[in-house]
């Protein structure tokens, strides 16, 4: 027995034995963390400040994208791909890459430093950030695939948020 540990046995092995029971369990039922398919597009920490938010319809609200925390205006490419738009959509600067597999990445508000028609390489100099899309120094992360918008998550290696629903919620259709 260690010098100041005056708890019974039976009670130091309850715990020992919990703590197992629990690192187990959380092997089986936790997914693992993903290895991130692209770089982080922006310096700092890698934190994501608004989450993606499918619409229930195609021209409803929600959030179409990742906004992402920056410190400092550098922009990466998150993959390689060719620049196929490099301009203002509204009043925001807009760069959409896509990939060899046909994703489109949109990356705003930013100022592009590179041009359509270029190739661009995972973890490339790309634009600089603008100032105007979140109360902080953020990048707007959008992700599409045959026109359905997704969240970046799983590219970028960031396990899928969990969301508690109310009992029976999941029966409900």
């Amino acid at each position: 027995m260690a010098t100041g540990d005056t708890a019974p046995l039976h009670e130091r092995h309850t715990h020992a034995m919990v703590t197992i029971l629990f690192a187990l369990l959380s092997a089986v039922f936790l997914p693992p963390v993903p290895e991130a398919l692209w770089a982080w597009p922006t310096q700092g920490p890698q934190l994501i400040v608004r989450d993606f938010q499918a619409p229930h319809t195609p021209w409803g609200p929600g959030h179409r994208g990742l906004d992402l925390a920056a410190e400092g205006t550098s922009l990466f490419a998150p993959t390689d791909g060719v620049v196929s738009f490099a301009g203002p959509v509204a009043t925001r600067g807009v760069l959409t890459i896509r990939t060899p597999e046909g994703l489109l990445i949109s990356l705003e508000p930013v100022e592009a430093l590179v041009v359509e028609g270029e190739w661009v390489t995972k973890g490339q100099l790309v634009a600089v950030l603008q100032e105007g899309h979140c109360a902080t120094l953020c990048l707007h992360l959008g992700l599409r695939e045959k026109g359905e918008y997704l969240s970046a998550r799983r590219e970028l290696g960031v396990l899928q948020r969990a969301v508690l629903l109310p009992l029976g919620s999941y029966a409900r259709g």
